[in-house]
């Protein structure tokens, strides 16, 4: 109501058509800054993915390649092993 007696009747389709577009154009500037944001997180979700791989793919050549442990003594079961309780006499 105010802008119909600010730019008067014969102006009013005008600017309604003007400022829709702007509106249009601003709305469509949002959007594909918001879709380039989102693309760009996935790119860096993806290449964080790729990189957590490439330290896991890493570790496991760095293990792999590590030198074999030596063995351990045998266990001398004589020391080792448990009187028997049980007698057989009583």
């Amino acid at each position: 109501m105010i802008l119909l007696v600010v730019v008067g009747p014969e102006r009013l389709p005008t600017v309604a058509r003007t400022t829709a577009l702007w509106i249009r154009k601003g709305r469509r500037f949002v959007s594909q800054i918001k879709q380039e944001v989102e693309e760009e997180l996935r790119a860096e979700e993806f290449r964080q993915s790729l990189k957590e791989k490439s330290d896991f793919l890493d570790l496991k050549k760095t293990m792999g390649e590590a030198p074999p442990r030596k063995p351990s003594p045998p266990v001398d079961q004589d020391k080792h092993s448990s009187p028997k309780a049980s007698n057989d006499d009583a």
